[in-house]
């Protein structure tokens, strides 16, 4: 280095204000780097990446005087701007907030990054110390005052539980009935409380014995009867603190204790989360403060508090008794835990959340965040609305939020040990209407909402999510009647990530998700333990709303793989999920290649109405949905499924080169068929699926039985299942061409009853006119067709063949369908070993997560 460069160098390391405005550093004059660490100052340059030895100059201390300092900086003259970030934990009380002035552009690139080879981490977490043995394993200390409220509690990265009764995981009671209230109850319930709102707004009209009454969505009767053993016994619960004015009309409690004890509903595919109001034992009710979603038709036994459906109390002081589990007495900030073994909490690292999220940008844009941890932010359950569970579940937020941003890259980050959602970037736009319209307002976690925002060219790759609340990755929000193509998520790339134990505390999340969107693409990511989907794009629109523009269109979800999902606790679940289609409308361009789908267990494994552990699902009347090349093994329903498929003409799905073995229901499966009622003719027959060039590989048949209950229960297997009923012929309806079948037993060409089908129309039922009867293997109305009658008499699969495609070896645990030879049916063979995240690549591995909720699943080697 010449003398002279050296000397205008040190020259510049004295002059921090030339500095602001030069941003020259080290030895390239367009490139700022930037230093922070926990040793740092605020009142340093910043520009040293460790103090000096006299203690007089080094990094910053904080990650917020870092942007700011960027901010400060003149980037016309700068190529690059880099903040490092050394080992040690950044401590948030608030999330750092980036706006427009902080973004990067296409001249000048700025990245917030890990020194090389260290570990930073921002976490929004106190953590504690000071606790004292009371006692066997029971240990206690006094928070600081000013403590805020937490509900997730972290031992040595381990997530520990509040206490629930019955168990450390709790027990799943179930709920005895939902309540209807009469015109007269109903109209007198509003006059005495006119400030609040309806809580009872459906009239059931679904014929039996409640049509025409009132149903309640924030109350519910639970079980006394002893017999049962499904009483929760909330007389005495010590810690339940009435709410004001409750129906219960007891005295208000404690205004700290207020919402302390909360019920944890598993309605169909939600999980609505409510503080308890009140508890009226003489009629056996439990009083909510807030309510779940309620449904807009009849009720569809979907929402609520359905009978027999399971429910968890969390937060019992008194049920504070199983090691592991801990309690916050709100009134005192005294906090309790209850040991394991040999831990000592004085020794160990316990950690309590206090940052609502950790990192909030809005409006930014050209800017990257590498190689950094985010953890511990203080998601809590809202009083006293609590939480309503939707898709999507819009009113959490996430820990790192990137708001109306673009051209954002997340690389190689880690985001754990979380409450709420992990991360999301989100489209927030300004309501023109200025009122309560809620399909015009931006959802709740908006910051900023503007009206012409763009949430473009965002890259999440190479990074963890693991130990999560809610969703691990969240792109955009349900369809609002304000989005258009260009102020929706669009043209961003998800790609070689690992999404692991989400749902932890709202089992009802997805671990990757998608509102309203189009041109997205998610492609090799692992996504597993999971109590929902692995991945869902859910535009959730109205059944009637016609989607501005393209809508939920020209998506990929490609070479992913995705496993160990529902786990017995969630419904209606596909492992891979496409909600792009309403009754007027289905979204064109999206598809679903190469994914690598296994192991799915609905609730059917413990519930009496649990169904759709489904390997890949278009949802409500999505149609035009490209899947391909896709293996799916083991799943609990069916390998491809539709609810009720597209109800245009010429929108069929095309199932094309996929391998589906082992599915526990069948291979294809429609729902309810006829939204609109039955076509008037052939031409038209909304096609749902062309099923074409696929391996089918199965090892059940009409009169398999199911594991219920310890009990074998009949569980009926079909190829083509659901509503198989159409009154013109069959393939206007479905198409089967050039497929391979095989069942293990050899048998499947000789089957009399390979392919049973509707073929009488039902005249009464929800369905009609469908219908069917799980609980016998040929029900009324069906006619059972062996393969051969299937080709001639149907007209389906004429150029199909049974025949056994050699799989390597297929069975559990080798899991290796790779093929010893070709199989015709014009089945172009692919490598499903290429699904998942890149092996060339350096991963981040995270840890196995423990379980927050009692899981079941099915025996791989037996029950599929």
């Amino acid at each position: 280095m010449s003398v002279s460069k050296y000397t205008v160098i040190l020259a510049l390391l004295a002059m921090v204000p030339a500095l602001r405005a030069e941003g020259a550093l080290g030895g390239d004059s367009s490139v700022a780097k930037i230093y922070v660490s926990p040793a740092g100052n605020n009142n340093w340059s910043g520009l040293l990446p460790a103090p000096n030895a006299a203690k007089t100059d080094g990094p910053f201390r904080t990650f917020d005087h870092a942007r700011l300092y960027v901010e400060g900086l003149d980037k016309l003259k700068l190529s690059q701007v880099v903040v490092q970030f050394r080992e040690g934990i950044y401590t948030l009380t608030q999330p750092v907030n980036f706006v427009a002035a902080d973004s990067g552009s296409a001249a000048t690139e700025i990245v917030y990054e890990n020194y090389p080879g260290e570990t930073p981490i921002i976490s929004g977490g106190m953590r504690v110390t000071g606790w004292v043995n009371v006692g066997d394993n029971k240990w206690q200390v006094m928070l600081p005052a000013g403590t805020a409220k937490f509900e997730n509690l972290y031992y040595n990265g381990a997530r520990r539980l509040r206490p629930r009764v019955g168990g450390y995981l709790g027990t799943y009671f179930r709920f005895l009935e939902p309540i209807y209230l009469t015109k007269m109850e109903h109209d007198l319930e509003l006059q005495q409380f006119p400030d609040r709102t309806d809580n009872c707004p459906h009239v059931d009209t679904s014929g039996d014995n409640h049509d025409g009454e009132y149903e309640c969505f924030d109350r519910f009767t639970y079980d006394v009867d002893p017999k049962d053993n499904n009483n929760p016994h909330p007389e005495s619960w010590t810690n339940l603190a009435p709410s004001y004015e409750n129906f219960c009309k007891a005295n208000e409690g404690a205004p700290s204790q207020l919402g302390e004890i909360e019920i944890l509903d598993f309605e169909q595919f939600s999980t609505s989360k409510l503080p308890v109001s009140c508890i009226d034992t003489a009629n056996r009710i439990i009083y909510l403060t807030g309510t779940t979603a309620t449904p807009g038709g009849p009720h569809s036994s979907e929402v609520g508090f359905i009978k027999n459906d399971r429910y968890l109390v969390e937060n019992v002081e008194n049920a504070l008794t199983e090691p592991g589990q801990w309690y916050l007495d709100p009134k005192t900030l005294q906090l309790t835990y209850l040991s394991q073994g040999n831990e000592d909490p004085n020794r160990d690292a316990v950690v309590v959340p206090q940052a609502l999220q950790l990192l909030i940008a809005s409006g930014l844009h050209d800017v990257t965040f590498r190689g950094l941890t985010f953890q511990h932010d203080n998601y809590v359950l809202p009083y006293p609305a609590g939480h309503k569970s939707t898709e999507l579940e819009p009113d959490i937020p996430a820990a790192v939020s990137f708001q109306n941003s673009s051209r954002i890259t997340f690389d190689s980050d880690t985001v754990r040990q979380i409450g709420g959602v992990g991360l999301d970037f989100i489209s927030c736009v300004t309501d023109p209407s200025s009122d309560t319209n809620n399909s015009e307002a931006p959802f709740p976690e908006c910051v900023s909402p503007i009206p012409n925002p763009s949430v473009e060219g965002n890259v999440i790759e190479n990074s963890a999510f693991y130990d999560i609340g809610a969703l691990g990755v969240r792109i955009g929000d349900p369809y609002l009647a304000t989005d258009e193509d260009w102020n929706v998520p669009a043209w961003n790339v998800v790609e070689n990530n690992v999404v692991e134990g989400y749902g932890r505390t709202v089992p009802a999340s997805f671990g990757i998700g998608q509102g309203f969107g189009h041109n997205n693409l998610y492609t090799h990511n692992d996504v597993y333990d999971g109590y929902h989907c692995a991945i869902s794009l859910s535009q959730n629109a109205g059944n009637t709303d016609k989607p501005n523009g393209v809508g939920e269109a020209y998506n990929t979800i490609s070479f992913n793989h995705v496993y160990n999902l529902l786990q017995g606790i969630m419904n209606d679940g596909g492992s891979i999920r496409v909600d792009a289609g309403v009754e007027q409308y289905t979204a064109p361009g999206n598809r679903i290649w190469n994914n690598k789908i296994h192991d799915v267990t609905d609730s059917s494994i413990i519930d009496p109405n649990g169904y759709g552990g489904h390997g890949i699902y278009m949802d409500n009347q999505t149609g035009l949905v490209d899947v391909e090349n896709n293996l799916v093994y083991r799943v609990s329903d069916a390998a491809i499924y539709t609810p009720h498929g597209p109800q245009q003409v010429e929108n069929a799905n095309l199932i094309k080169n996929n391998i589906l073995a082992y599915a526990r229901v069948g291979m294809i499966e429609e729902g309810d068929s006829y939204l609109n009622g039955v076509p008037t003719s052939a031409a038209n027959v909304p096609r749902a699926f062309v099923v074409t060039n696929n391996l089918m590989y199965f090892d059940r048949n009409i009169n398999s039985t199911s594991p219920f209950d310890g009990v074998a229960t009949l569980a009926p297997f079909n190829v083509d299942t659901g509503c198989t009923y159409t009154p013109f012929a069959y393939p206007l309806y479905q198409e089967f061409e050039s497929n391979l079948y095989w069942r293990t037993d050899g048998t499947f060409a000789s089957d009399p009853n390979a392919f049973v089908l509707q073929t009488t129309a039902a005249t009464s039922g929800a369905k009609e006119p469908c219908s069917g009867d799980a609980s016998l293997p040929i029900p009324a109305g069906y006619t059972p067709n062996s393969f051969s009658q299937w080709q001639t008499s149907v007209g389906e699969d004429k150029h199909s063949a049974v025949k056994d495609p050699h799989f390597a070896r297929s069975a559990y645990p080798y899991d290796n369908y790779s093929l010893l030879g070709w199989p015709g049916v014009g089945f172009l063979p692919f490598d499903p070993n290429e699904a998942g995240r890149y092996l060339w690549y350096p991963r981040i591995e995270p840890p196995a997560i423990a379980p927050t909720f009692v899981t079941a699943n099915y025996n791989p080697a037996t029950d599929y």
